[in-house]
């Protein structure tokens, strides 16, 4: 049979766990600014005055 759990090594896995998430996160926020500010440069460049 497998051992119990210590309480230390529960906190630390949820410690790692807790930053594994924190990161995943603002790397989606980082990739979802950076897409963001590449669609907001195609669209300035695409943009041309219809009739000059």
């Amino acid at each position: 049979m497998r051992r119990p759990l210590r309480r230390t090594e529960a906190y630390r896995r949820a410690l790692w766990l807790g930053t594994l998430a924190c990161a995943a996160a603002w790397g989606l926020v980082e990739l979802i600014a950076l897409q963001r500010s590449r669609y907001q440069l195609w669209r300035e460049r695409h943009q041309t005055p219809a009739h000059r």
